[in-house]
């Protein structure tokens, strides 16, 4: 009888993952039940032109172009401005709207992030099988899925964003639904 001895594998270990380190990516998503119907979740949130009136850190919102297209989608172009105290940058999303279940925006020609995409998406509190009907979108209450994506340019931005993102991501949804409150008198 042969035995065959393997050779021995080197084990490494690393005090820091640096892919890790260099990772400029950051995502936060959340799922609520709120207060509001589809119909007034996907209008305040669809309504890219107000956003610099309350969006935390949003200082100029322009919606350039609104084209509708097929199955009930509209795709704007809109320019939106961030700004934090010596910090602003202003870049172009492409808003893609599905009424009244999604807003999704894909942020372009940023300079601070290679991408950043935010997703609404928007579902009556209703049982699956009235989902489909009529009445669904006006049901009292509605969950909200909110995901926001960042792939920073800069692994400095990226590591100092660590400290407030979530937070920042946090913020962005209750100003949403602060937002109903104030335009559904709530």
């Amino acid at each position: 009888m042969t035995s065959v001895i393997k050779p021995l594998q080197q084990q490494r270990r690393y005090f820091f993952s640096l892919p890790k380190i260099l990772s400029s990516r950051k995502q936060h998503s959340e799922r609520k039940l709120l207060n509001f119907s589809q119909n007034q979740l996907y209008d305040v949130v669809s309504n890219v032109e107000e956003y610099h009136q309350f969006v935390p850190f949003c200082i100029r919102s322009h919606v350039y172009s609104n084209t509708p297209m097929d199955n009930g989608v509209s795709v704007m172009k809109a320019e939106l401005g961030v700004g934090f105290k010596l910090f602003k940058e202003t870049y172009m999303s492409k808003v893609t709207c599905q009424k009244p279940t999604l807003v999704k925006a894909v942020a372009a020609d940023a300079t601070l992030f290679n991408d950043m995409t935010t997703t609404w998406k928007f579902t009556p509190n209703v049982p699956k099988a009235q989902l489909n009907s009529p009445s669904a979108g006006d049901h009292p209450t509605c969950w909200v899925d909110f995901d926001i994506t960042f792939d920073f340019a800069s692994p400095i931005h990226a590591q100092a964003s660590s400290v407030f993102f979530d937070q920042v991501s946090k913020m962005m949804l209750q100003a949403f639904v602060n937002r109903c409150r104030t335009v559904y008198s709530k």
